[in-house]
C-alpha cells in the first residue's frame, strides 16, 4: 500500500534499535500516551486474531489443473492491543498460504510464533513499543530465550523457501524457520554461521540457486554481502568497505555484480537514549548533502574493491531487478525525490538507473509516472534483462485514497504500460507471479493478488493472465476472511 510520510520516517529506526541493549531504560510499563498509527490499524489494515484452516474456498472461473503449489504472503499484524504502533514497521509477523491442487484451493494463516510474541501471550498482553517509540520490557516479562534490545524480532516483512526451507524474515535480526504447516520451529542461523541480522529481500540467482543476503549495521562493519548455497550453507559472508552507517532495506545482482544503492539515510545509534517517559529514542538523518552513491561488486571476486558511482539524493525501497547491458548495469527501482517528510512528493514511481561501467558515471530516467511501489517479475529473469514488470498503481484520487486501486504491466521493451483499475472501495497488494509448469517463455504465467473491498470488508484473491492483465480474471477466488494488507511474499511450486 502507499507509504505516508511517518511510514518512511520510522524506517530506518529498524536496525539502531533493535541493537540497543536490553537494559537501556527502566521502564516495563507503557508510557501513559503513545502515538498510534490508527489508520493502519483499520479496515484494510484492521489486524486479524484468528488462526484459521479452510479447504474448498468458492470461487468464479477456474484454476488451471496444472497449477499446483502454495502463495506464502507475510505482513504485520499486531496479536495484542499495540502500545504503540506505526504501519508498516511495527507488528507481529502473520503468514497468509493461498494452496493449489488440482483445480481447488485452500487458506490458511499462522502468526509466526517469535519468542517476543510467546512472551506477550504468557503476559496476556502488549509489552514491547514499536521502532518509532520503543518501550524496555521487564526481563522476568520476556524470558531468557527473547533477543535483546526494546524491539521484538516481528518477523514480518518477508517470507521465502530456499533449500527446502522456509524462512520468515526480518531485516534486524534472524530469519525464523516455518514447516508446511506454517508452525514456528524458531529462529535459524544457518549452524551457527550468521551471526546478527539478514536482509528481508534476498536474491535468488537462477542459474546457481544460490540466496544471496546482505545485512546492514548502525556500527562497523556497516554492510555485509554473502550466499547461501544451494544446499543451504552459508557458504560467505564478506564485509564491505563502507564508510557510514546507511540503510540498505533493498539490493541488486546481476550474474556478475553485486549492487548497492547507498540513499542517504543515515543510522545515527549515539543519538539514540531513554526519554523522560521511559520510552527510547531510535534516531535517523537524512542527508542529501551525501549525494546517493552506489556500490558495485564483482561476484567473482568479492576481495576486489568496490567500484563507485554517485548520483543525485534520492530514496528507494524496492528494485524491480537489475541486468547487465551493453550501456552498462541498468537498474529500476521505485524512486521516491527524497525521504518523504523533507519537502518532497511522498510517491515513488518507476526510473531506470545505468552505471557505465567504462566511464564510472551514472544516469538516470524516468519509465513511467504513475505512482507505484512492490515491483515484481517473472523470477526465472532475476538479475538477467526482462522484458515484463508488475506492480500496484495508483489509477485516481477517488479510487485510491485508502491505496492502490490498479496493478500495471510494463513492457519495457517496447515502452508500453497496461493498467487494470479494480475502480473506487478495491485496494491492491503486492502480486505475485506464477510460472505455467513446462512454460520458458518470460511472462508465460499468472499473476496472484489479494484485493480487499472496502465496503464489505472481505479480500478475495484474483487471478489473472499476467501478460493480459485488461482481460478476465481466470478466477476469483472468495475469501470468508478479510487478509490484512501486507508486505511480501513468494509462489512456491508444488
Amino acid at each position: 500500500m502507499p507509504l505516508s510520510r511517518r511510514h518512511l520516517l520510522h524506517a530506518a529506526s529498524l536496525a539502531p534499535l533493535a541493537a540497543l541493549p536490553a537494559g537501556a531504560g527502566t521502564a516495563p510499563q507503557p508510557p501513559a500516551a503513545a502515538p498510534m498509527d490508527l489508520d493502519h490499524l483499520s479496515h484494510g489494515y484492521a489486524p486479524v486474531a484468528e488462526e484459521l484452516d479452510l479447504h474448498a474456498l468458492p470461487m468464479r472461473g477456474r484454476i488451471p489443473p496444472e497449477l499446483a503449489g502454495t502463495w506464502l504472503r507475510n505482513g504485520p499484524n499486531p496479536a495484542f492491543p499495540p502500545i504503540a504502533y506505526a504501519y508498516p514497521w511495527d507488528g507481529d509477523g502473520m503468514i497468509h498460504a493461498l494452496r493449489f491442487a488440482e483445480g481447488r484451493v485452500a487458506y490458511a494463516n499462522r502468526f509466526v510464533a517469535t519468542a517476543g510474541l510467546r512472551a506477550e501471550r504468557r503476559a496476556g498482553r502488549a509489552l514491547y513499543g514499536s521502532l518509532l517509540r520503543p518501550v524496555p520490557v521487564d526481563p522476568a516479562l520476556a524470558g531468557p530465550e527473547v533477543e535483546p534490545g526494546p524491539i521484538k524480532n516481528l518477523a514480518n516483512t518477508n517470507v521465502v523457501r530456499h533449500a527446502g526451507r522456509i524462512l520468515a524474515l526480518w531485516e534486524g535480526g534472524l530469519p525464523h524457520a516455518l514447516d508446511e504447516r506454517l508452525e514456528t520451529l524458531g529462529r535459524h542461523d544457518f549452524d551457527g554461521r550468521l551471526r546478527g541480522a539478514m536482509t528481508a529481500h534476498p536474491k535468488f540467482d537462477p542459474a546457481t540457486g544460490e540466496m544471496l543476503i546482505i545485512r546492514y549495521a548502525p556500527r562497523p562493519p556497516f554492510l555485509s554481502f554473502g550466499s547461501v548455497d544451494p544446499a543451504g550453507r552459508l557458504a560467505r559472508m564478506d564485509v564491505l568497505s563502507v564508510d557510514r552507517p546507511y540503510m540498505v532495506h533493498d539490493f541488486v545482482c546481476t550474474a556478475r555484480h553485486a549492487v548497492f544503492v547507498l540513499c542517504p539515510l543515515l543510522l545515527e545509534p549515539s543519538g539514540a537514549g531513554p526519554r523522560p517517559d521511559g520510552t527510547l529514542a531510535g534516531p535517523i538523518r537524512w542527508a542529501p548533502d551525501l549525494g546517493t552513491r552506489i556500490a558495485v561488486l564483482d561476484r567473482a571476486d568479492p576481495a576486489a574493491p568496490l567500484r563507485w558511482f554517485a548520483a543525485d539524493p534520492f530514496f528507494t525501497f524496492h528494485f524491480m531487478n537489475a541486468h547487465e547491458a551493453a550501456e552498462g548495469i541498468h537498474i529500476d527501482h521505485l524512486r521516491y525525490p527524497a525521504l518523504p517528510g523533507t519537502g518532497a512528493p511522498i510517491g515513488a514511481s518507476l526510473w531506470r538507473l545505468t552505471l557505465d561501467l567504462g566511464t564510472g558515471t551514472a544516469r538516470e530516467r524516468q519509465l513511467d509516472d504513475r505512482t507505484g511501489e512492490f515491483p515484481r517479475i517473472d523470477p526465472r529473469r532475476a538479475g538477467l534483462a526482462n522484458r515484463h514488470g508488475w506492480l500496484p498503481v495508483r489509477t485516481g484520487a477517488e479510487a485510491d485514497r485508502h491505496g492502490f486501486a490498479g496493478l500495471a504491466c510494463h513492457d519495457l521493451a517496447a515502452g508500453r504500460v497496461v493498467v487494470r483499475d479494480f475502480g473506487p472501495g478495491q485496494e491492491v497488494d503486492e502480486p505475485v507471479f506464477l510460472p505455467r509448469p513446462g512454460g520458458t517463455e518470460e511472462g508465460d504465467g499468472w499473476l496472484l493478488t489479494y484485493v480487499y473491498d472496502r465496503a464489505a470488508d472481505r479480500s478475495r484473491a484474483v487471478l489473472l493472465e499476467a501478460r493480459d492483465l485488461g482481460g478476465e480474471p481466470v478466477a476469483e477466488i472468495s475469501l470468508p476472511c478479510r487478509v490484512p494488507h501486507g508486505l511480501h511474499g513468494n509462489w512456491m511450486p508444488a
